[in-house]
């Protein structure tokens, strides 16, 4: 599919699910004012023939009201709760912004993502196909690269980082690699086969950011946060499992199920003084000490 195309089926998805409900004619007059339209309106026909496109690519309804003559998208709460349709969604919509905005360009900062850079296309196609794919892979924790045959489950991006999880071939256990320590990639004909039981999401339900250990087992974990920071985390929770049960003028609680891992400790300092884990006592105790070697460094 040319990437012409696939911008149209994203622009009229996204014009449509922000707008909620609008009229054909409403749709037009935005479309004239993108580039992709090059000054031509979208005829109806053209309209009804993106509107199945995106149904088949994905699985998203635009519905007619025939009473007001406005388009919808059904089940939109559905869509809302879709991290990878928003993502794909938002981002569009983004780039589109800034494509139209050369003129204030250097008023608009963005991060970079290196690792997207290279292989993520290679890996996406190797998961579309799942197909076993050849890594030549080179830790920070070691000196020398080494080969693995990867069989690449999924990837999340994570701080700016992509990472793949997969296993080695004829292996069970699934571990993360991030796309920048990757040194070389190839795909092979050799296929796999996910475990019908596996899922993405479920894989790291516990965990904040990449890392699940065997050590690390979940459990509840309850924080205090002091000052303004309970606002930003009511806006923006620490995990799926965040639940405020105490509010008081100087502070509030919050409770969550999740495993301590490293990439919870780096999220907890990151909030210096203004976050305080409350319980278990082994994760005060771990926290404290990781603040005593900290502490080495400056006094």
């Amino acid at each position: 599919m040319a990437q012409n195309t696939l911008n149209k089926y994203i622009w009229l998805a996204d014009t449509i699910f922000k707008a909620y409900r609008i009229t054909l004619k409403d749709i037009n007059a935005k479309w004239l004012r993108s580039d992709l339209s090059d000054g031509r309106e979208l005829t109806r026909r053209t309209f009804h023939n993106h509107r199945i496109s995106i149904e088949e690519i994905f699985d998203m309804n635009i519905m007619c009201d025939t009473i007001t003559n406005e388009y919808y998208i059904e089940n939109i709460d559905d869509y809302e709760g879709n991290n990878f349709t928003m993502w794909l969604l938002n981002s569009f919509s983004i780039n589109n912004i800034i494509k139209e905005s050369t003129d204030i360009r250097e008023r608009i900062l963005l991060e970079g993502t290196p690792s997207a850079e290279i292989y993520l296309t290679e890996l996406i196609s190797a998961m579309r196909e799942n197909r076993v794919v050849e890594m030549v892979y080179h830790p920070f924790w070691k000196e020398e690269t080494f080969e693995i045959d990867l069989c690449p489950y999924f990837v999340k991006l994570f701080k700016k980082r992509w990472y793949v999880f997969g296993t080695a071939e004829n292996k069970e256990k699934v571990k993360v690699y991030s796309l920048d320590r990757i040194k070389k990639l190839g795909l092979t004909e050799k296929q796999f086969v996910i475990p019908t039981d596996f899922s993405p999401v479920g894989h790291l339900n516990n965990s904040i950011g990449i890392m699940k250990t065997d050590s690390d087992k979940p459990c509840e974990i309850i924080i205090k946060s002091y000052g303004d920071s309970s606002k930003y985390l009511r806006a923006l929770p620490l995990h799926h499992s965040q639940a405020e049960f105490d509010v008081q003028e100087a502070y509030s609680l919050f409770r969550y199920y999740l495993s301590p891992t490293d990439d919870f400790y780096q999220e907890i300092l990151s909030k210096r003084e203004y976050l305080e884990v409350v319980s278990p006592q082994l994760v005060r105790e771990k926290l404290a000490e990781i603040i005593r070697k900290l502490s080495e460094f400056y006094l």
